[in-house]
């Protein structure tokens, strides 16, 4: 089975629906149930350990966990930053992944399984839109991966991210004007944002068993926004 933590929206339930069009098993957990009648759906709080910890206690067997929670504030001045504010977005976006991976990896190492963590472009070149409280969290998402990569290996769970740029999301879409939409795309070289089934089809490849041999990796799916190498 596959657990999406945050699959109830965007890119995670663009991934769920696409891992289930291709047989696999995927339960979506998240504060949220989505509006499908055919998702496997529990309630998770990522900000709460004792319901992280009883929501892994219940499952009998996990291959793949797909991070895919991620909350932002709109970019300030450093001197209006907010010590609290930081630490709420710091709590969802890497505290969480961290209790859920302590909570699921006795499982994962049983089934030799796969994790993959949706981080961002923000964390490879910083964020037009978002502030520094976000980046600063996806950047911290890039060095869990490399460290547990490290830490993995013994046990052959594979851990890697994925870096997407803009994608048509609804959170995105609703947030944001057809001017602001338009810059963005002039701004990637193929002149558009991702779609969701873009990114869903790249997590796949690294939650499957296709993936034998990359762990502490990050695949960038951002139209050529951000070119690593």
């Amino acid at each position: 089975m596959v657990v999406i933590v945050g699959g109830t929206s965007g890119i995670g339930l663009a991934t769920a629906n696409y891992l289930m069009e291709q047989g696999y098993n995927v339960l979506v957990c998240g504060r949220t149930k989505p509006k499908q009648d055919n998702i496997h759906f529990q309630a998770l709080d990522v900000t709460s350990n004792e319901s992280i910890k009883e929501f892994f206690s219940s499952l009998e067997t996990i291959d793949g966990l797909i991070y895919s929670v991620g909350i932002t504030m709109p970019k300030q001045e450093i001197t209006a930053f907010n010590p609290i504010k930081f630490h709420e977005i710091m709590d969802v976006n890497v505290t969480g992944l961290l209790l859920c991976l302590k909570y699921s990896y006795e499982n994962l190492k049983k089934n030799r399984g796969r994790v993959v963590v949706v981080n961002s472009v923000a964390s490879r070149k910083g964020s037009a839109l978002s502030g520094i409280e976000y980046t600063t969290s996806k950047a911290a998402l890039s060095g869990v991966v490399k460290q547990l990569a490290l830490d993995f290996a013994k046990d052959e769970v594979l851990i890697n991210s994925i870096f997407p740029s803009m994608t048509a999301t609804p959170m995105l879409l609703e947030s944001i004007d057809s001017t602001e939409l338009q810059g963005i795309k002039n701004s990637i070289p193929l002149q558009r944002i991702a779609e969701p089934l873009e990114i869903a089809k790249a997590i796949e490849f690294l939650i499957s068993e296709r993936n034998s041999y990359m762990t502490g990796a990050g695949l960038d799916v951002n139209g050529g926004l951000f070119l690593n190498g």
